[in-house]
């Protein structure tokens, strides 16, 4: 015990050269450090209880989306591939020929598909009636193309139809009044050469071609039209290679793309 008593006399020493004042001052400083200590630290054990809390949180969400990624993977493994007239109906719709609502009438519609549809088999043979020559005619993905090379039908740089031409698009039109339920699309197409004539250029050309065989069926063949669409495509919906010379011809025409009613479509949904 008696180590300890040197210390104690320094401490009383250095305390009684302190003035009470500032010891005082000292004192309370202290207290307030000590409360400021003990508030911090409750404030970062409050912190890493939240942080705890949230990272559970967070790993119990990546958890449920990886749930989830599994359940929509299982549904899209599950659906079946699309069918001719599934891939045809989106087609329409994208033509805007047909609203969402329709669309989804049709897709929910329950019609048999009879003899493989016999809507498109009565079809080949009504084309095979009026197929006209210089034209290709075929079906694909259920749109009946009627390709015609556009110097059949115009003279270069020009959208006004020949008479020769205005004959060959009368066996296109019986082959429209045969069909009274199909509405069509025209397009005008041309090759990736550049054209410009009078403020004319390709995209002008290909709309106001497209515009004048609409015209010539509604005027001389006396063709409905509403069940009409003139649209022009410009150079960039070719069929062919551009870097040809036969591949720029092919490119350069008239296509009519016919287009079944609703009542058809729903046959062709199966």
């Amino acid at each position: 015990m008696k180590k300890y008593i040197p210390y104690f006399t320094v401490v009383i020493s250095i305390a009684a050269c302190i003035p009470p004042g500032k010891l005082s001052e000292s004192l309370d400083a202290n207290s307030k450090l000590s409360s400021r200590y003990d508030s911090l630290n409750n404030k970062l054990k409050d912190t890493l209880t939240t942080f705890s809390n949230s990272l559970s949180s967070l790993k119990g969400n990546i958890n449920t989306l990886k749930d989830s990624i599994s359940y929509y993977r299982s549904i899209v493994a599950a659906i079946p591939a699309q069918t001719q007239g599934d891939v045809f109906l989106n087609q329409i719709l994208g033509y805007s020929l047909l609203s969402t609502s329709e669309l989804a009438g049709i897709k929910s519609a329950s019609t048999p598909n009879e003899a493989g549809n016999a809507w498109l088999e009565s079809f080949k043979a009504e084309v095979k009636k009026y197929s006209v020559a210089d034209i290709d005619i075929k079906l694909n993905k259920g749109y009946v193309f009627i390709d015609i090379p556009s110097n059949i039908v115009f003279a270069s740089g020009s959208s006004t139809v020949s008479k020769k031409s205005i004959e060959m698009l009368g066996g296109i039109a019986r082959l429209l009044e045969a069909q009274p339920n199909l509405n069509f699309l025209i397009e005008g197409h041309t090759d990736n050469k550049g054209f410009k004539a009078n403020n004319i250029d390709n995209w002008n050309l290909s709309v106001n071609r497209a515009a004048a065989v609409a015209k010539i069926l509604q005027t001389k063949y006396k063709i409905d039209p509403k069940r009409m669409i003139a649209a022009g495509r410009s150079e960039y919906l070719p069929m062919d290679d551009n870097n040809t010379k036969a591949g720029r011809s092919n490119n350069r025409r008239i296509r009519i793309v016919l287009m079944p009613s609703v009542k058809q479509l729903m046959n062709l949904n199966n």
